[in-house]
């Protein structure tokens, strides 16, 4: 492997691995837009998470000065920063190395830090914002496929590629920014899961250079695909709620296009009962009817009712409609309240109808149910 005499340092084994270069670690997934075709996407306005700090100093690689190593000297220099104790030293190195490998550099770099993460070590959030906007800009359906295979598991990083929604938010900046009409292509095809939706979301919600109009319309112009809908959602009440007279989730939701309501159902409710759950819950006891209605997010808003009033909430909730799939939420609300007060509960519960779901007793509850 070559020497560069300006750096050096010695991980924590005692190897020492010598480079070069100062500057900035080229910006991966920082927003910026594509050169070809800027009108495709303000990605400026990416989420904050996807915009690394600026990387200088003496120990930072350089994209440039990566680019004059061979391959197997960069995977070699790969495998051996990732010895470093710290993750931010191994950022300066790997973010300026990611930025110039081939797709078979991209496979090998991806299962060593994969396989690196899942024995312990953890990872500047920046080399993996570099790994996969790299792989957007190299070989992003492919990228797409190697992220089908492993086990998909909320909160794990069990799968053999990308995982988090930032993940393909990432993979999206490299695509847009190296074949942006082949990423909006793909975007505004129907996805195969909410994680792919997120990608093509991106895309969608970034064509509208920060105008909640125009923004609306590029969402109505994909509302045949249900997973892409509901997931531009995000951006666009980030947007609405920020812009003119900076109006509530519920005042967004009612200007919408009657079509996009369903679709941003979930994300008003999620809103509302992060802000303010009295409000959610006078919001649902008007919308709680409506098409896009969504029992997951009624879940959440019960259990932050039922964590200041269980008792109250409880009567109110077992009225709600439940789906098959889901846990009547008059059980989330009701065990609090045996918690609090398991006499009071269990006193309210004898004067229920026998056998509703929930007020049975934790040991007797459908198989599933919630503790």
């Amino acid at each position: 492997m070559k020497h560069w005499p300006t750096l050096s340092f010695v991980v924590s084994i005692g190897i020492s691995t010598c480079l070069t270069g100062t500057g900035i670690a080229g910006p991966e997934c920082a927003g910026t837009a594509p050169s070809s075709t800027a009108a495709l996407a303000e990605l400026a306005t990416a989420p904050g998470p996807l915009k690394p700090k600026p990387r200088t100093g003496p120990d930072v690689l350089t994209p440039e000065s990566a680019a004059t190593l061979a391959k197997d000297e960069r995977i070699a220099l790969l495998k051996k920063a990732t010895l470093l104790s710290d993750p931010e030293k191994q950022a300066d190195i790997l973010c300026g190395l990611i930025r110039v490998m081939t797709q078979d550099e991209l496979e090998e770099a991806t299962k060593t830090l994969l396989d690196a993460q899942r024995a312990g070590n953890s990872w500047s959030q920046d080399v993996w914002n570099s790994l996969w906007t790299q792989w957007g800009r190299v070989n992003p359906e492919g990228c797409l496929a190697m992220s089908k295979t492993g086990a998909p598991r909320p909160g794990s990083n069990d799968l053999n590629g990308l995982n988090t929604p930032d993940d393909y938010r990432c993979l999206m900046v490299g695509w847009l920014e190296t074949q942006p009409e082949a990423a909006m292509t793909w975007a505004r095809q129907p996805q195969d899961d909410l994680r792919e939706a997120t990608a093509a979301a991106f895309a969608i919600t970034g064509s509208a250079k920060g105008d909640a109009k125009q923004m609306e319309a590029a969402i109505l112009s994909v509302s045949n695909n249900e997973l892409t809908t509901r997931a531009c959602f995000r951006e666009y009440f980030d947007l609405a709620t920020s812009t003119g007279a900076n109006p509530t989730a519920a005042e967004v939701y009612d200007r919408l296009d009657a079509k996009l309501q369903p679709a941003a159902w979930p994300e008003v409710m999620r809103r509302l009962t992060a802000s303010d759950p009295t409000a959610a819950a006078s919001w649902f006891e008007k919308h709680g009817n409506d098409r896009g209605h969504d029992p997951s997010a009624t879940a959440a808003l019960v259990g932050r009712l039922a964590e200041k009033d269980p008792e109250g909430t409880a009567k109110w909730a077992v009225k709600l409609p439940v789906s098959p799939e889901n846990q009547h939420p008059g059980v989330i609300a009701y065990t609090k309240w045996q918690e609090i007060d398991p006499a009071a509960a269990k006193a309210w519960a004898k004067t229920q109808p026998e056998g509703m779901m929930w007020i049975r007793e934790p040991s007797q509850r459908p198989a599933g149910a919630v503790q």
